[in-house]
């Protein structure tokens, strides 16, 4: 009877030591910064082209602006994880014009000029992930697939016009201005994928993500000239990050 109950215990230490190797669960706490490529969905006043007066000399650009937060991270199973972060993340749209009172050389030659309208939208946001690793597990890199929602607020909405800064060009100031009916509260789907470390130490990771607004970034269909503001707004962003 003691030698059955000695290979019972031995048994079930057996199986339950290499359940504990196999998986862990891990809440890794990291930080991120990267890169937006932010665009408005629809040309918005004073660009709408459906108004008189539109300034139609610009054409759509992309706003190029930054972000970073702190993330965490906690993995619900081997492959399947979810995550939360709080980031600071600039946003917005920017349109151009050709600058013809300025001409640029560098290394490649002319190069031309322009002037910037930007929109600068800037929020705290927190987006709340699942995502699910497609690579083999016994690889020790992590190639998460993810999609999840972002709940942002607008902390930061003002207008500026850019102009080129060369010598010899006696450029207008730098104009700021608040803009006015920017949502305060919004909403993003998000979806994106991630590299990264699957050790138990420092990781370093790249995420790629795609944000979607679902509300209209300003609160007013239309404004004072009629001109149009129904419009949401897209996102690319570039990050890298480390996990601790």
């Amino acid at each position: 009877m003691k030698k059955l109950l000695l290979l019972a215990v031995a048994l079930s230490l057996g199986l339950a030591a290499p359940a504990q190797v196999t998986f862990q669960k891990y809440i890794r706490v990291g930080v991120k910064a990267g890169v937006n490529a932010s665009v408005f969905t629809r040309d918005v006043a004073p660009f709408d082209p459906h108004i008189p007066g539109y300034y139609d000399t610009f054409e759509n650009y992309v706003r190029l602006s930054g972000f970073g937060g702190i993330t965490l991270d906690y993995d619900i199973t081997p492959r399947l994880a979810v995550g939360a972060e709080l980031l600071y993340t600039a946003r917005g749209m920017s349109y151009r014009e050709k600058n013809y009172d300025v001409v640029i050389y560098n290394e490649n030659g002319e190069e031309q000029a322009y002037n910037y309208y930007n929109f600068r939208i800037d929020y705290m946001e927190l987006p709340i992930t699942l995502g699910y690793n497609v690579l083999p597990l016994r690889l020790n890199t992590s190639l998460k697939v993810y999609g999840g929602i972002a709940k942002g607020v607008a902390v930061h909405k003002t207008t500026k016009w850019i102009y080129p800064d060369v010598d010899g060009y006696d450029a207008p100031k730098n104009e700021k201005r608040q803009l006015m009916d920017v949502r305060n509260f919004n909403t993003s789907i998000i979806a994106g994928l991630r590299v990264a470390g699957r050790k138990t130490g420092f990781n370093p990771y790249g995420d790629l993500r795609g944000s979607y607004m679902v509300n209209p970034v300003f609160s007013k269909e239309k404004a004072s000239d009629r001109g149009n503001l129904d419009t949401r707004m897209f996102t690319l962003s570039l990050a890298l990050g480390l996990q601790f």
